[in-house]
């Protein structure tokens, strides 16, 4: 067996077996996967695609979907594919996130494109370039901005490119995703361990206030410590421009944007 097929059968087994024996997040997971599967015979592995912007939300969505993805082409006979996957990036990125997106293209062998437009062209171009996909992956969850009326297959809206966004992690807490991570060893960005615990640009995040500890070295608490979900984004700053670009856009387009940028 190929190294890579290995790893993705010991992700498959890490997977599955928490949808099927009794833990506390064997529901989370099942239902998790579910979506996965339907989404996957809705599409197939070409017309299904992942928002990757190497936030520890979307990073629970890639172990999940590489999970389903070796049951799904165990299943049909079909090859395993690279990841089809898009990471629209900030203007002014974290350098130990691009890193650990970089490693994740090697580690989980993604087909990633970047893209440095405006959300809305951004997306245009990234269907320009793989006109195949129908669907794309998001690893929102209910209590990021503008996300709690979200369904788990949501359409986009008229004069957007059109795709069905799908959030299979949208229930999911934040407690439930470092539990996730650490329980299954998944390799996450190192800025999780200082402190960040919401992930945007170097301009609009800073370690969460809330995990200041002046007895660690660094000066913060790594992110799985913070117990008030509510608190999460305590890091993050919105600037007046994206605050007008959501206003002047409908609820649903606005969500669309904060769908692909709330990952982190």
């Amino acid at each position: 067996m190929q190294p890579l097929l290995m790893e993705l059968a010991k992700i498959y087994e890490q997977v599955y077996s928490l949808a099927e024996t009794p833990n506390s997040l064997q529901a989370s997971v099942k239902h998790a996967l579910e979506i996965i599967e339907e989404a996957l015979n809705r599409y197939g592995t070409n017309g299904l695609a992942l928002s990757f912007n190497g936030g520890k939300d979307c990073t629970v969505l890639l172990y999940l979907y590489s999970a389903a993805l070796y049951k799904f082409s165990q299943k049909s006979g079909e090859k395993i594919p690279k990841i089809q996957s898009v990471y629209i990036t900030n203007l002014n990125p974290f350098a130990e996130v691009d890193a650990f997106v970089e490693e994740s293209i090697h580690r989980y062998r993604l087909d990633l494109i970047k893209v440095e437009s405006p959300m809305k062209q951004a997306l245009a171009t990234y269907l320009e370039n793989r006109p195949s996909v129908k669907g794309i992956l998001v690893g929102n969850r209910r209590n990021d901005p503008y996300s709690e009326r979200l369904s788990e297959f949501a359409p986009t809206d008229p004069g957007w490119p059109n795709f069905m966004r799908i959030h299979p992690i949208l229930d999911w807490h934040y407690n439930q995703i470092w539990e996730f991570l650490q329980k299954l060893k998944v390799p996450y960005c190192s800025l999780y361990n200082i402190g960040y615990t919401s992930l945007g640009s170097t301009v609009n995040t800073r370690a969460n206030p809330d995990l200041r500890n002046p007895n660690n070295p660094n000066g913060f608490d790594p992110a799985w410590k913070l117990t008030d979900e509510s608190k999460e984004r305590n890091g993050r700053t919105v600037e007046k421009y994206t605050i007008k670009t959501i206003l002047s856009n409908s609820t649903t387009s606005a969500t669309i944007t904060n769908d692909i940028n709330n990952e982190g």
